[in-house]
């Protein structure tokens, strides 16, 4: 199994990969621009979710801050599927961060991920890396993914704005959502 050379074999998956491994963080400050939009309280939130370690307490403190305030104005079912669509994207996120991935002869890019069967409780002892489930990934469902976090960025934005707008804090035109995407697969069936 080597890494190095299975994105050689699979660039256009790699490139997708990282620019997914990358735009994350794009998407938690979103997340933040979106919260402080409707509190408008820079400090406070910005040290509350940038102060915490990992990308889902961030998640859940964004979500305190903004529930109350986006159902006062009544965008709470937005606000929820914005948070929902980045606690998605982070799965995806992580899914790709912690894994191994290899070139398995199958004509797609494979991965497994080391932590679930760290994660398993068992008291058997791992002894090799053979009980890992293998799944396998292609430029389309990358593509998938990629747009889905486009997706997410947007509704943020979106619901940044229309909050802003709500709330009496600006006079931006209205704008309308942008159309609610499916999850997109996580993997090859």
């Amino acid at each position: 199994m080597d890494t190095k050379k299975a994105f050689t074999e699979f660039k256009d998956e790699g490139i997708i990969i990282g620019r997914l491994l990358v735009a994350y963080a794009d998407l938690e400050f979103s997340l933040f621009h979106c919260v402080n939009a409707i509190r408008d309280d820079f400090n406070t939130i910005f040290k509350a979710m940038f102060k915490a370690r990992g990308e889902t307490p961030r998640i859940d403190i964004a979500d305190i801050f903004g529930r109350q305030s986006y159902h006062n104005i009544g965008l709470e079912t937005q606000f929820e599927r914005a948070v929902s669509s980045v606690r998605y994207c982070l799965k995806i996120r992580n899914r790709y961060a912690h894994c191994l991935w290899y070139d398995d002869l199958s004509g797609n890019l494979a991965f497994a991920n080391f932590e679930e069967i760290a994660k398993v409780n068992s008291p058997l002892t791992i002894s090799d890396l053979k009980t890992l489930t293998i799944h396998h990934i292609n430029v389309p469902i990358l593509s998938d993914q990629e747009t889905y976090f486009e997706y997410t960025d947007n509704l943020l934005t979106w619901l940044n704005y229309e909050g802003r707008r709500l709330a009496g804090k600006s006079s931006i035109p209205r704008k309308l959502a942008p159309k609610q995407l499916k999850q997109p697969a996580p993997y090859m069936p």
